[in-house]
């Protein structure tokens, strides 16, 4: 059922989803459709399919995933975050993590909803943020708040020293990923990689990939959505 005040929403001229998760894209995009009935929507599955479209189109908002299948969707975010027209950039993701959360919005998101949240929810977020609000979906608050309050194991968050790139490089490492696939993944030198990598290790004083994998595991960083990848 459509909101009754349709008649005062603000209608984004095109829409950009992100999501390598196919099905759950179309259906979302034919919803989208049904409220927007006038507004050009674009699906993609890659990051690199985004850039292609952001390059060519102008996207008024962008629904983004936080898991994708060539990066991480905060690897987007830091993209569009020097675009001078960049589009209004919703995470819709089942990581409900306080960490994934705050880097999201640091990284420039100005909306966050949970993909198992009803599809009504995304229109509010995209009305909210077409008026210049930020926006978080109920049970995205609540975890917020509540994960803000969790005690480490270990007492501390070592991620927090991280950097968002050395962040989006640890998560990378704690999947299994060689230095060579990160480098193709983010777009960066093996050298740029290799740097990143000693200076997580510094900061964090963690010294190999299985600790950096226990490390994100016990502190819900990969929770749910694990990934293998294949040495290169």
């Amino acid at each position: 059922m459509t909101n009754p005040s349709t008649h005062s929403r603000l209608h984004p001229k095109t829409i950009l989803i992100v999501d390598d998760h196919a099905m759950f894209a179309e259906t979302l995009s034919q919803f989208i459709q049904t409220v927007y009935n006038e507004t050009v929507i674009l699906v993609v599955n890659t990051a690199a399919e985004a850039r292609e479209e952001l390059s060519r189109v102008r996207i008024d908002v962008a629904l983004i995933d936080l898991e994708l299948a060539d990066c991480s969707g905060l690897t987007l975010l830091s993209y569009l975050s020097h675009m001078s027209d960049a589009p209004a950039a919703i995470i819709v993701s089942m990581h409900l993590e306080a960490p994934w959360i705050e880097r999201a919005l640091k990284a420039g998101a100005v909306g966050y909803v949970a993909k198992d949240s009803r599809p009504a929810e995304v229109i509010t977020a995209i009305d909210s943020v077409l008026r210049g609000k930020k926006y978080l979906s109920r049970s995205v608050a609540q975890s917020f708040a509540e994960n803000a309050l969790r005690v480490p194991l270990d007492g501390k968050e070592l991620h927090k020293a991280l950097s968002q790139r050395e962040f989006e490089i640890f998560l990378q490492i704690a999947k299994g990923k060689t230095l060579k696939l990160i480098s193709l993944d983010l777009n960066l030198s093996a050298k740029t990689v290799s740097v990143h990598k000693h200076n997580i290790f510094k900061k964090t004083g963690i010294h190999s990939a299985a600790e950096i994998a226990r490390y994100c595991l016990e502190n819900h960083l990969l929770e749910g959505t694990f990934r293998s990848s294949k040495a290169i």
